[in-house]
């Protein structure tokens, strides 16, 4: 039976051996070297694309240790762009031990983690290290995979096969013990602006309300105000959120939300809703995940907004507050970069 290599149609559903895949050949000398090899000839591979069965493989793997982890959260995106998932699944007899969980962008016309590119947090589902290498040479092409945790796990790889990804910004919140505190590791400058800010909109605001539970009714206004908020447009000329399948996934997001939760941020001045932001909580760690402003009308909200979400995350004793990835000009002024790694076959 002779392989097409990195077929970008999986064979669904048919159970074919690891070395179809990876013949014993020069190029595959390391899998054959390391811990997998005694079992080599006894593993298969199987590409999953039934939902549920997506599910069962992604409970029994994930970490749960971030949002971006969780089925729930992930889930919402399939929900709101219906891409096909493909989970390339390694097993030994009827025991899944190794799964890359993906689908296909029908828009990119590539393979992509399981949820795009938008969630972070990606790690490999393995029950052993050496299974990482073999999910990376059996993926299909193209593909890219974006936002990989990086670890002690990923150091034989990261320079043979991972690159440096955008990094993420976050802030280890549980070593300062007020906010306070925190501010005073920053520049003089950016300690400025966050107090500048904070006390000239503290004078202009009608309200300000923290709302848990699901808003989705509100994302009209998400729509409304990325118009305004130029910082965070993407694909030239238009916000993300003015496409439907955004929108969607983001009002499942709010609708599946049970182990995490979801708390909306409205600022509203006189009769006018100026800032809408959508934090996540899970596990003592804040997720900054996404918002809008009318920017224009009020230069330096976005300051305000920042300061007002960082206060909060001391009062909620959060463990960690991650603003995720791309630094749209602003975040390494209050934020640390942490590294994020990706891979990609052409």
């Amino acid at each position: 039976m002779e392989k097409s290599e990195n077929s970008d149609k999986p064979p669904e559903g048919r159970v074919l051996p690891l070395t179809f895949y990876l013949p014993k050949t020069s190029a595959n000398k390391e899998i054959y070297q390391n811990g997998i090899s005694k079992m080599i000839d006894r593993l298969v591979v199987k590409t999953e694309t039934d939902i549920e069965k997506c599910w069962q493989l992604w409970e029994k793997f994930s970490p749960k240790k971030s949002l971006f982890q969780l089925w729930d959260f992930r889930y919402s995106w399939y929900q709101g762009w219906g891409f096909k998932p493909y989970f390339y699944t390694i097993y030994f007899g009827k025991k899944p031990v190794a799964v890359l969980p993906l689908w296909f962008n029908e828009i990119e016309k590539k393979y992509q983690w399981f949820g795009g590119t938008w969630p972070e947090d990606n790690c490999f589902f393995v029950s052993d290290i050496d299974f990482i290498l073999p999910l990376l040479k059996i993926a299909p092409k193209p593909l890219f995979l974006n936002a990989i945790e990086e670890n002690d796990d990923l150091f034989f790889l990261k320079h043979l096969y991972l690159n440096e990804d955008v990094p993420k910004y976050i802030i280890n919140s549980s070593v300062y013990k007020t906010y306070d505190e925190f501010i005073m590791t920053l520049k003089k400058k950016n300690r400025y602006h966050l107090r500048y800010y904070e006390n000239r909109f503290s004078q202009m605001l009608t309200k300000i309300e923290w709302v848990e539970g699901d808003e989705s009714k509100n994302l009209s206004f998400l729509q409304k105000l990325s118009i305004f908020d130029f910082e965070r447009k993407e694909d030239g000329d238009f916000s993300e959120y003015r496409k439907k399948q955004r929108i969607k996934t983001f009002e499942m997001i709010y609708k599946n939300q049970r182990v995490y939760k979801i708390i909306s941020l409205y600022i509203w001045i006189g009769d006018y809703l100026a800032a809408y932001d959508i934090l996540g909580l899970y596990k003592k760690n804040l997720y900054l995940l996404t918002g809008a402003a009318d920017l224009k009308r009020f230069p330096g909200l976005g300051v305000y907004v920042t300061a007002l979400e960082l206060k909060k995350a001391w009062e909620w004793k959060v463990s960690l507050i991650d603003c995720m990835q791309e630094d749209y000009n602003w975040k390494h002024k209050y934020f640390t970069p942490k590294t994020l790694l990706c891979f990609e076959k052409l």
